[in-house]
């Protein structure tokens, strides 16, 4: 009788782990969370290997700062995100964000450790694609996609209040 609850509780696991990941943060949420808000593009990106790590692989993006939305730093940083491939392994996190070389984007970050290595707020919701003069952002009730004008989306963000840095942040500032 032991494998039933053990199967079901196995089963259920999956779905806990995406419950985490897919609550929807809203545009101004996302900004009340973030040192940085900013307009971006990709330069490179690469996956280092912490050997015995609980999640031995971290995929370090690099990009460059066009435009300074929210918060301020420097021009070039890191997005660090865990998992990634490397070789015929690749370990990825459901919900987080992908980048792809060359593409421009507005990122959510949180950058406590250091300036120039940061985060997503909020996994994949963190990253706004951005093509031509628009934005993608997704509607939190009906869950669909919409373009809208950067500069809208911009001049929204840019009302918000920042944070005050954390304590770490301000030292290596």
């Amino acid at each position: 009788m032991r494998p039933i609850p053990l199967l079901a509780g196995l089963l259920a696991l999956p779905t806990l782990a995406l419950a985490t990941t897919l609550i929807p943060h809203t545009l101004l949420q996302r900004a009340e969370q973030s040192d940085r808000v900013v307009l971006v593009q990709v330069l490179s990106q690469k996956v280092e290997e912490t050997k015995g790590a609980a999640i031995p692989l971290k995929t370090l993006t690099r990009v460059v700062v066009g435009q300074n939305i929210r918060g301020s730093g420097p021009a070039e940083l890191t997005v660090v995100q865990l998992g990634g491939t490397r070789g015929l392994e690749t370990m990825e996190v459901p919900g987080d964000a992908k980048f792809h070389l060359g593409e421009t984007a507005v990122l959510f970050l949180r950058c406590r450790l250091a300036v120039d290595r940061c985060h997503l707020v909020a996994m994949g919701q963190g990253k706004l694609e951005v093509a031509g003069e628009e934005v993608f952002v997704q509607d939190l009730f009906t869950g669909k996609w919409a373009r809208r004008p950067i500069a809208q989306v911009i001049s929204e963000l840019s009302l918000t209040a920042p944070l005050a840095p954390t304590p770490a942040a301000k030292e290596k500032r």
